[in-house]
């Protein structure tokens, strides 16, 4: 309802994941990434669609993405957390 805010992109994609319709959970935010140049948690979550297809290279570009551009110590936190992030949880400090 609201295409010029990321917020709404991000619900979108959350229920198609939560559908286990992931392919289309990432491709969503994927197609107006680069309409929201700061925004940390569109590339972070992003980064998590990416893991759980298995397309780590991109995951990390994402997650290194969300670190500049947000708290990266928050950021790192959070992402050792997130179950979507595990295959990449001993890699994080490398990121």
């Amino acid at each position: 309802m609201v295409p010029e805010h990321p917020l709404g992109w991000l619900q979108r994609s959350f229920c198609l994941h939560q559908l286990k319709r992931t392919v289309e959970a990432r491709d969503s935010p994927l197609r107006v990434v680069d309409k929201f140049p700061l925004h940390a948690l569109l590339r972070y979550k992003l980064a998590g669609y990416e893991c759980r297809l298995g397309r780590l290279k991109q995951a990390r570009n994402w997650l290194g993405e969300a670190f500049e551009l947000g708290d990266p110590q928050t950021v790192k936190f959070r992402a050792l957390e997130d179950p979507d992030l595990e295959p990449l949880w001993k890699k994080i400090g490398e990121i």
